[in-house]
């Protein structure tokens, strides 16, 4: 029996955990991560007995055998080497570390303490793959002479501009995080790579910052040549690895998981060719089906979980431990190493930019303004106009690396620090005079969560404000903790939170319940708060498919909260920096909450409109009643019921009304009490909402 650590209670540990519970020979036995409630949660979902703070109390407890290191790559080495040295077996998500050098270091340590060291390489499981590799080694098409890779997708912390990740630090990273899955194919299907020729396309500039995204490879492995077309944040994802054999070609399409072959036929080429389109629909038609029966199978928990990421997941952690039974000796990191050298190698065709890593704090550094939060779309906006003015800004964030110019002044001090740890938050606001709260809070699951991390939050900032003695502090909202269903409705800045908030999603919920407290702080404590909701929120360095418009699952299709012709209370983030800037002066504003709401306010298919003529792209957007959104959430909950979800929430009509915000918006409170004025004229706003991001 292997007695499994999960080291890191990320995401991906989830996976692991699900994959490990499928195995007879394992028991999940510890979580190691220094985030306390992140390990507890995790441990309680999966009813792992053991939590520890660190890997040397794991090392320590000596209760494990095997571990699995889930890290960021940048602490890949250092436990796993710790783990390793210790007498544990190890897999480590990929990449396997940050360098060749830090590789050779992992395997060094396997093998002085004759343990096993592997990757995660999942993806050489996934189903649409083992499909083609089978039938390659079978020879049922010949032998394999060349492999073409085209790995064209999109990247969600890019559309974010989330460049504080680990990935945008170097063009090595970029490679390492997304790069060593198709790579990994192309080395199972032909061996180790050799030679590599790379032509990488020209660098894209996303405001001060430059990157590399896309690259043309070309290589030579033990047993033919392979070609790897790799692209991140495009629109359509495309990712097909095509195997050509003297005897015909196989195409494996890991997004939609289905291998199609394509073999020469017996009759006249007229004929080939209208016998083979056949045969490839049918081979289409049949695998769609296949994967939709599965999918509601599933879902029903009539089968077990059986999506294409988790069976490659699974697959890949199977191998591993079936290997540590007959194998041990193929676990030696040797493919983890020599991805991470192509990588190494692929990105050696550019030239390294420098890292931009935030300067140290000097002592006692005054501050005429603290921004927690403030390296998002609105705090770069509002950065800009803080320093332009003159004033001393202190911004406050998780990451503070590769940070746009405007961060980088001799105005700004940058303080790295979590806005839902207490000590972070009291050590920022000591000796300042105006707070300005911007952390977003979201991305819990549960509703203990996102009270944790947006009221709690709320609340520790509020409670070092006062214990600071804060002049002002500006907390900023979201409409979305109003209700904004009922098209008779007229909003102000007097409207108090959805009173039925608890009905809400679990965000509008805490926003509702933040709002709410710190105006009881306000009258019973005497807080200094002024609180700015802002609307739909667009602009130069935003989101262009914003969920305020309507449901994007793919950015094509916008599927509209109603019928789109109601106006939408959008607004210029350079707008919304300037009622923050007024906020914070304005006698009148204390105590007061205010809707940042602009002049111009198109409706969701006007929206679409001025979008699509930016972007040269044919959108469309698809009306739908409150009804038929309605039912089929009712479906998805009866669904969700069948198969036992504890979780499944009833759905809220009022809750989907709200989304599409129908509701009429009056905003002279804050024009009057704070002299805002947003930019009313018609033509610069869409020049300032969409002509952004064109190009």
């Amino acid at each position: 029996m292997h007695h499994v650590a999960l080291v890191g209670a990320g995401y991906i540990a989830d996976v692991h955990a699900e994959a490990l519970k499928a195995l007879p020979s394992v028991r999940l036995a510890a979580v190691v991560d220094p985030a306390r409630g992140r390990a507890e949660a995790l441990a309680r979902r999966w009813g792992i007995p053991a939590v520890y703070g660190s890997i040397e109390e794991l090392i320590a407890a000596g209760t494990c055998t095997v571990a699995h290191v889930l890290t960021p790559p940048p602490h890949h080495r250092a436990p796993a080497e710790a783990l390793l040295r210790a007498g544990l077996d190890v897999l480590v998500e990929k990449p396997m570390a940050e360098t060749g050098a830090d590789c050779a270091a992992l395997q060094e340590a396997a093998r002085s303490a004759g343990r096993a060291v592997s990757v995660n390489q999942n993806f050489v499981h996934h189903p649409a793959h083992r499909a083609l590799k089978e039938a390659v080694d079978r020879g049922e098409l010949g032998p394999l002479r060349h492999v073409c890779v085209l790995y064209n997708m999109p990247l969600a912390q890019l559309s974010a501009r989330q460049f504080g990740h680990w990935m945008f630090d170097r063009p090595r990273n970029l490679l390492l995080e997304q790069a060593v899955h198709p790579m990994s194919q192309i080395e199972d299907l032909l061996g180790p790579i050799g030679e590599i020729s790379v032509t990488p396309a020209p660098a894209r500039r996303f405001g001060d910052i430059e990157l590399n995204t896309t690259w043309l490879v070309s290589m030579t492995c033990a047993r033919g040549t392979a070609q790897l077309q790799f692209s991140l944040g495009q629109t359509y994802p495309v990712w097909q690895v095509q195997a050509l054999c003297d005897d015909g070609m196989m195409t494996a399409d890991c997004i939609n998981d289905r291998a199609v072959r394509q073999e020469p036929g017996k009759g006249m080429d007229c004929f080939d060719s209208f016998q083979s389109g056949l045969a490839a629909a049918r081979q289409l038609a049949a695998q769609s089906r296949r994967n939709l029966a599965s999918y509601a199978l599933s879902v029903l928990k009539l089968k077990p979980r059986s999506d294409a990421f988790f069976r490659s997941m699974s697959g890949s952690i199977r191998a591993f431990y079936q290997a540590l039974e007959t194998d041990r000796a193929s676990l030696d990191g040797a493919l983890g190493r020599r991805l991470v050298e192509a990588c190494e190698r692929i990105a050696a065709a550019v030239p390294e930019r420098a890292r931009r890593r935030p300067a140290p704090v000097p002592q006692n550094a005054a501050c005429d303004v603290l921004v927690i939060g403030g390296t998002g779309f609105i705090g770069q906006h509002l950065v800009g106009k803080l320093t332009a003015r003159g004033s001393k800004v202190a911004v406050m964030a998780r990451n503070l690396n590769n940070l746009p110019d405007r961060f980088h002044g001799p105005g700004v001090v940058l303080v790295r620090g979590d806005a839902s740890r207490a000590e972070d938050v009291r050590r920022a606001v000591e000796g300042v005079p105006v707070v300005i709260n911007l952390a977003h809070g979201g991305g819990a699951t549960t509703w203990e969560g996102m009270e944790r991390a947006i009221v709690g939050g709320a609340r520790g900032v509020a409670e070092a404000c006062l214990d600071a003695g804060v002049r002002r502090l500006v907390h900023v909202g979201t409409i979305a903790a109003l209700d904004l269903g009922d098209p008779q409705a007229v909003i102000t800045g007097e409207t108090p939170p959805d009173p039925r908030a608890e009905t809400r999603d679990f965000y509008t919920r805490a926003k509702a319940a933040a709002d709410t407290l710190l105006m009881r702080m306000h009258r019973e404590r005497g807080l200094p708060v002024t609180i700015l909701r802002p609307g739909v929120v667009v602009g130069e360095g935003g989101i262009a498919f914003h969920s305020g418009i309507g449901f994007y699952n793919r950015e094509r299709h916008c599927l509209g909260w109603n019928a789109g012709t109601n106006p939408l209370p959008l607004v210029l983030a350079e707008d919304v920096a300037d009622a923050i800037l007024r906020a914070i002066e304005a006698p009148a504003a204390v105590g007061r909450s205010y809707n940042v709401v602009g002049d111009v306010r198109l409706t969701a298919r006007e929206y679409t409109e001025q979008l699509a003529r930016a972007l040269g792209r044919p959108l469309v957007f698809h009306p739908q009643s409150l009804g038929f959104q309605f039912a089929v959430e009712l479906l998805k909950w009866a669904v969700k019921k069948a198969a036992g979800r504890k979780d499944a929430a009833f759905p809220n009509r009022a809750d989907l009304a709200s989304r599409g915000a129908p509701a009429r918006f009056d905003t002279e409170d804050i024009k009057r009490d704070l002299g805002w004025q947003p930019v009313a004229d018609r033509a610069r706003f869409i020049e300032r909402a969409f002509a952004v991001h064109a190009g």
